[in-house]
């Protein structure tokens, strides 16, 4: 059991908060650090779809998909200060860490120039509406400086979703 406790220690999953009595010496107690919390799969596709669900049956389809769009424009507000003077790969390359530090596995497409998730962060409500997917190419699109559109999209079947720029996903 130590060597277990041990390993996720030093990993930093979990750290020592405490001594508990045990009659002999006393134990020491772990409880899970943030990072050890971030470890476990969490359900908040059913708290998005219930809230975009709301707000679509409250204020119309129209008005939740502008809200979405201010969502986007304020994320990448907070974003795009690190990343706004880079050149264009060094640009895509920190947008591609960016995302993949928020879930989605981002990665550079075959082509050199897409970005490939391939972990769909909104993958359930996505299938509900491609809202969350017109999100995501809004903040990527002020993110990279450049207009893309999905080009292929994991809840319609595809293996990742590939955000390519808008003139090359028109072809």
């Amino acid at each position: 059991m130590r060597q277990q406790v041990a390993f996720l220690e030093r990993d930093g999953l979990v750290a020592p908060n405490g001594l508990r009595p045990s009659g002999r010496r006393p134990s020491r107690t772990y409880g899970l650090t943030e990072l050890g919390r971030e470890s476990f799969p969490r359900r908040y596709d059913l708290l998005s779809s219930s809230m975009l669900q709301a707000l679509r049956k409250s204020v119309g389809d129209e008005a939740a998909e502008d809200v979405l769009m201010a969502m986007a424009d304020d994320l990448a507000e907070r974003w795009l200060a690190g990343v706004a003077g880079l050149e264009p790969a060094a640009r895509r390359t920190a947008v591609i860490e960016k995302l993949s530090e928020l879930g989605y596995h981002a990665r550079l497409a075959a082509d050199g120039l897409s970005v490939e998730a391939i972990n769909c962060v909104y993958h359930l409500v996505a299938r509900e509406t491609r809202a969350v997917c017109r999100f995501d190419e809004r903040l990527l699109s002020l993110l990279l400086g450049t207009e893309v559109r999905l080009a292929s999209c994991m809840a319609e079947g595809q293996r990742s979703c590939v955000f390519a720029d808008r003139a090359r996903a028109e072809r």
